[in-house]
């Protein structure tokens, strides 16, 4: 490992222990998610993760899911360089593959049983684009495949969403990080002009062409979503 790659994998490890703080249950929600996917999938899967960044999450999956196999795609070079970095440290590159791109640019064909999206829809603008991003995942799934999409949502203009995303802001105090901590999160992690409610979001994931949705998590303003392709498509 480069000197380079070395002071941004342990610039991202710090990332992550923040992100633990700020974020109740962060470190579990690979697993969270894992323990859906494996109710719905059989042996054999092959799982992509369309905005994998450091490959925190596919790390967990491969390591606790022997028998299948994934994909992870990122347009950002150097995160997947800290990704293939984890991979590599974990013992599961067989079984990963790392993409630089995104999820346009994999074959246009059915080739996924199911597809993560963590910490990345809420990311997208509504203007088209969360909506092409999620149908893009739909075309790679096979028919009866899932997609479990975890993210920020709320409509902040109303009082519930105003009121969970105080208190969580209270929640990152009660952890002794500092004011600056505090509004970061508020102007970062909730993304105001790109969030969505849960409505929203909901036909969003329908106009995409995703049935059987199911809410299978929810701290804060932190929701995960597991979702079907159509058997017959």
């Amino acid at each position: 490992m480069t000197t380079e790659i070395q002071q941004r994998f342990e610039e991202a490890s710090r990332y992550d222990a923040m992100m633990a703080r700020i974020f109740p249950g962060y470190e579990q929600l690979p697993l969270i998610l894992l323990s859906h996917l494996r109710i719905y999938l059989g042996s054999g899967a092959r799982v992509l993760d369309a905005g994998c960044g450091t490959a925190s999450a596919l790390a967990v999956f491969a390591a606790n899911q022997k028998d299948w196999s994934f994909v992870g795609v990122d347009p950002a070079e150097p995160m997947l360089a800290l990704a293939r970095t984890r991979i590599n440290n974990a013992g599961v590159a067989k079984r990963v593959t790392l993409v630089v791109g995104t999820v346009d640019g994999l074959p246009n064909e059915p080739a996924f049983d199911a597809a993560t999206v963590i910490l990345v829809e809420h990311l997208l603008p509504d203007d088209g684009a969360k909506l092409r991003f999620l149908e893009g995942i739909w075309r790679r799934l096979v028919p009866g495949g899932w997609m479990i999409l975890a993210g920020l949502h709320g409509d902040l203009e109303l009082g519930p969403a105003r009121h969970t995303l105080q208190a969580w802001l209270e929640f990152v105090s009660l952890q002794g990080l500092q004011p600056e901590v505090q509004e970061m999160v508020r102007r970062r992690a909730t993304v105001e002009d790109s969030l969505v409610s849960e409505t929203r979001l909901l036909q969003l994931m329908a106009e995409a062409g995703f049935v059987n949705v199911n809410r299978i998590h929810q701290v804060y303003l932190l929701g995960a979503w597991a979702a079907q392709k159509h058997q017959g498509i």
